[in-house]
């Protein structure tokens, strides 16, 4: 395994609501150090919806000697707000590259959720019950899903690829059946679940078929008992009382 490495938000915007609400420079600065040095990283990749948030912690993760996924997180944008915001974050990108960092640029993350257009429903919580519908409802929703995504991102990395000079890739889930072909780079959000627990490793095996490099680009699960059987859906904080305070539709 060439990197290890840990996902560190600078703030995403899903459903409209702030993810880290409070950013400050000096703290994230500190938190760089301790992936660097108490974690044994060698690389992190930098989250978040506002840009500024994203050049201000990838410079402190490369000072820290970390190889910096610069992941731009856009939620609840169109195809037509997202491709100008994805050049402003190439351009960023490429800034810290040319001084010195190791950089990968990660074209979004999920836009099939997370993004407006390719799933019913003005916000995210809207368009997570689409995920949720009986499965005729689902997979008509989804039938759309890859033609539609596959468009976009070729649109994006045919944008930033001038712009940026180092590798380029995407953190995909499962539904958006991407073509890897402009990418330098398969990025996979790979949770294990109750749902795959079983094919899980040749799941993730899979992916090396397309004869690129393969990053694991989220994993993990909540530390509560039985989130490891929800994988990507176990977010909630779990009360004392056993009450879900943060639970989504």
């Amino acid at each position: 395994m060439r990197g290890k490495g840990v996902q560190y938000d600078t703030g995403t915007f899903p459903s409209g609501d702030s993810t880290r609400k409070t950013f400050d420079s000096s703290a994230v600065a500190r938190d760089m150090g301790v992936i660097a040095r108490d974690l044994g990283c060698n690389a992190v990749r930098v989250t978040g919806g506002d840009p500024e948030r994203l050049s201000t912690a990838a410079a402190h993760a490369a000072a820290a000697g970390l190889e910096v996924w610069f992941s731009p997180f856009p939620c609840e944008l169109t195809n037509e707000e997202m491709l100008p915001y994805f050049v402003d974050c190439a351009d960023r990108a490429e800034a810290l590259r040319r001084a010195g960092a190791e950089v990968v640029l990660v074209t979004g993350c999920e836009i099939s959720v997370f993004a407006r257009g390719y799933l019913p429903g003005d916000t995210f919580n809207d368009r997570m019950y689409t995920l949720r519908a009986a499965p005729p409802v689902r997979e008509a929703a989804l039938r759309e899903i890859p033609d539609k995504v596959n468009a976009f991102l070729r649109d994006v990395v045919e944008a930033v690829r001038p712009r940026f000079g180092g590798r380029i890739s995407y953190a995909s889930i499962p539904i958006e059946h991407i073509d890897w072909t402009p990418f330098d780079i398969v990025g996979v959000d790979a949770y294990r679940s109750r749902r795959n627990a079983a094919h899980y490793r040749a799941e993730i095996r899979q992916h090396l078929t397309h004869g690129k490099p393969v990053a694991v680009t989220e994993a993990g699960c909540c530390a509560y008992r039985g989130a490891a059987d929800m994988g990507a859906a176990g977010w909630l904080v779990i009360g004392a009382d056993g009450s879900s305070p943060t639970a989504r539709p």
